[in-house]
């Protein structure tokens, strides 16, 4: 360890003199008036990141002076050791190390150092400080995960927790420039380099933090896991077309904390449809929601599963047809048998009116005939019958609000079910008597 902070301080030591010696004075610049390095891109939209001149006249630096840092024999032997005390402790950063090593620990150890400095001048007491503090997070166990999921078309009250580690907020205006980025946006899908997702002062954050064991990808799998069921979420919850995707996933430290990631693309949960707006009451009744929704959907499996797929990729689908089918297959599996085989069409439509009527029974005449009508369009479109358009504008609609309060209807009463058979028996039931 001795060997470590010794290396890391000679490493600080050089590198504040060879600063010093490229700008030609020891004074770092005071002024922090801002430089638009890349024009907005249209009204509520950045294509760049602003820096300070500070920021500005860092990176120049450091272009300048790494070569130099890396030749000398400070550097060398801070990597030698800083490369034992990783393989030491197992703590490899998986796909970083063999990269960039200045990238990850030497320019994060220079830029802690220099923070708030006023010149380039080696403080021995500020080096401990800084290499104590890298030594202290490579040593730890775990790192923090932060993943930045970006909503669109989403309004809610107020800011709010979902759980702990999981907020909804406002985008910031510094993540306005960040996501912005020096290439102009955020980059889409792999090798997609002219295309690029423009961050926007409406869009919505929800902030993924995640605690992971050093040196493997279960905090990074855990954000994507939460982005897919956040989507499930707010799709079963309410009607609405917000779009939402992962745009940034990396650790919170500096000092080798993992892969980090930028790009995706925003995906709408339901194709045309207006804004998604949480009213207050909303806000809190979605977080009891959430807290249960997660837990039907982590288990191995849960009968409330495949129907909630269902409704989520019907939202996604460019064909009306395949959207109206995913949503009946959905009804259908929450409102007959396993074992039942005959009047599937009747019993699919008579249980379906009981539940959406609730107590109002004179209304089940209107769901029995809006029900038998979705059966018939759907082995309509199995047969590979073409169907009016009229039709699938009126009752695609219809569809995906009847699977939603289907579905909710056992998610609040029958939670705990295995399958959704004591459902079934309470329907049947009413209908008897």
């Amino acid at each position: 360890m001795a060997d470590i902070v010794g290396s890391c301080q000679r490493f600080l030591e050089d590198a504040a003199r060879i600063a010093a010696r490229v700008r030609g004075s020891n004074e770092l610049p005071k002024t922090t008036v801002r430089s638009l390095i890349w024009a907005p891109s249209g009204p509520g939209g950045y294509s760049g990141k602003e820096l300070t001149r500070d920021e500005m006249d860092f990176y120049g630096i450091w272009d300048d002076i790494r070569t130099s840092v890396v030749s000398c024999q400070s550097w060398t032997d801070a990597k030698n050791a800083l490369d034992a005390f990783i393989k030491a402790r197992d703590a490899k950063p998986t796909g970083l190390w063999d990269q960039s090593v200045e990238r990850q620990y030497l320019l994060p150890l220079l830029r802690l150092y220099f923070e708030d400095m006023s010149s380039f001048v080696y403080d021995r007491r500020r080096a401990r400080k800084a290499v104590s503090t890298m030594v202290r997070e490579l040593n730890s166990p775990e790192v923090e995960v932060l993943g930045i999921i970006a909503l669109e078309g989403f309004e809610a009250h107020s800011q709010f927790h979902l759980q702990p580690g999981l907020l909804l907020r406002p985008i910031k205006q510094d993540e306005l420039l960040e996501l912005g980025g020096k290439e102009g946006g955020v980059p889409v899908g792999t090798g997609a380099h002219d295309q690029h997702l423009w961050p926007s002062e409406d869009w919505w954050i929800c902030e993924v933090r995640v605690r992971c064991p050093r040196g493997n990808a279960l905090g990074w799998n855990r954000v994507h896991e939460i982005n897919d069921k956040l989507a499930l979420a707010l799709r079963v919850f309410k009607s609405g077309g917000v779009a939402l995707g992962l745009v940034t996933i990396g650790a919170s430290t500096p000092f080798g904390g993992g892969p980090e990631g930028r790009g995706g693309q925003l995906k709408k949960i339901a194709v045309g449809k207006t804004r998604y707006v949480l009213s207050e009451e909303e806000s809190r009744k979605f977080r009891w929601f959430w807290r249960r929704f997660l837990n039907v959907m982590e288990r191995p499996q849960h009968y409330l599963q495949v129907p909630i797929r269902r409704h989520g990729v019907a939202g996604t689908r460019s064909e009306k047809e395949d959207a109206l089918v995913d949503y009946v297959i959905g009804l259908e599996a929450l409102l007959g048998k396993d074992d039942e085989r005959t009047e599937l069409s009747y019993r699919f439509r008579v249980r379906g009116a009981v539940v959406l009527a609730g107590n109002g029974r004179r209304d089940r005449k209107k769901y029995l005939r809006d029900l038998r009508e979705l059966y018939n369009l759907r082995s309509r479109i199995v047969h590979g019958q073409p169907l009016r358009p009229e039709d699938l504008d009126t009752y695609l609609p219809i569809a995906e609000e009847a699977l939603r309060r289907v579905w909710n209807w056992y998610f609040r009463r029958w939670y705990e079910e295995d399958s959704n058979e004591a459902g079934i028996e309470s329907i049947d039931a009413d209908l008897v008597s």
